[in-house]
């Protein structure tokens, strides 16, 4: 993608997290999603671009994903705002209850395409990071394939 617009020659791109590899691009690799008439580019710097005819892509989902991860309590913050707000005694009290785990909700966007490649469903995943334009791709490629959502059927 060009600092003005899309990636040169593209209908849409924008840039993605890869949640697995891809060919020789790693995980957690930003990629560059790219469209054009017939087919998209994932592309990355220092590697040559994967392309994926839209006659192999049966699918495509863009949206939210959440995750409950444990997370520890901190007990040095609790104990701190305890005693800030009763004392030495607050102070304990804050630092007891600090201790365990609580569970935190986890919020990712997922743009996932699946494709047959010799017979055999394979796919794409990406984490939309940006938010920018990520949704605008997803739609334009599930128009491009012909892929009509569950709800319209």
């Amino acid at each position: 993608m060009g600092l003005f617009g899309e990636k040169k020659g593209s209908v849409i791109s924008d840039y993605f997290k890869l949640i697995e590899p891809v060919g020789s691009i790693k995980e957690g690799n930003m990629v560059e999603v790219a469209l054009y008439l017939d087919h998209l580019e994932i592309s990355t710097v220092g590697i040559a671009p994967i392309s994926l005819s839209f006659e192999k892509i049966t699918d495509v989902y863009y949206g939210i994903e959440t995750e409950m991860v444990n997370k520890q309590k901190s007990v040095i913050g609790r104990a701190v705002t305890g005693g800030l707000l009763f004392g030495g005694v607050g102070a304990i009290v804050g630092a007891v209850s600090g201790t365990g785990e609580k569970q935190k909700k986890v919020y990712r966007t997922l743009f996932v395409i699946s494709y047959t490649s010799n017979g055999e469903e394979k796919f794409l995943q990406f984490e939309d990071t940006r938010k920018y334009r990520g949704k605008q791709v997803a739609e334009t490629l599930k128009s491009a394939c012909h892929i009509q959502d569950q709800t319209e059927l």
